[in-house]
């Protein structure tokens, strides 16, 4: 078994645990790796996590390497969706900028602030809209507090 990947044949889930923020090559390297696996299958979704102590050295170079990367990935093994695991306000932006960057494309990514969230949703990953709540919701309206 890959120490940096786990593959859940039954739950058609590819978690990625970096102990060391990874680079865009090990990335790419890692994942090449996940999806030669013989237990990977096309739609299969993958689940990003890390160290929280370990800082997050994503630049803006980086997020628009890791979506292009994604979105050729997803030319490859179809359509498939990220839930990225953020242990900060500064993490949650940058998994943001991805879901965002991601937009219109074969592949759906969704920023967390807790696995059991990102687990949850990857059961049916839906594009976040913002005027259409789904689980969980991001944050309380002012004008619609209950709609949160």
């Amino acid at each position: 078994m890959n120490p940096v990947y786990r593959i859940d044949a039954e739950r058609k889930l590819v978690s990625l645990y970096w102990a060391d923020f990874p680079t865009l090559p090990c990335l790419k390297q890692v994942v090449d790796e996940a999806i030669a696996d013989p237990e990977f299958a096309r739609g299969m979704n993958f689940l990003w996590d890390r160290n929280p102590g370990v800082p997050n050295t994503a630049d803006v170079e980086y997020i628009r390497g890791a979506v292009y990367y994604a979105k050729i990935l997803a030319e490859q093994i179809g359509p498939h969706a990220w839930a990225v695991i953020a242990h900060n306000a500064a993490d949650f932006g940058k998994a943001r900028m991805l879901e965002t960057l991601s937009d219109q494309s074969k592949v759906t990514i969704r920023a967390f602030k807790s696995r059991g969230d990102a687990e949850e949703w990857l059961r049916n990953p839906v594009r976040y809209e913002p005027i259409v709540i789904h689980f969980p919701a991001r944050n309380p309206s002012l004008f619609h507090p209950g709609l949160a």
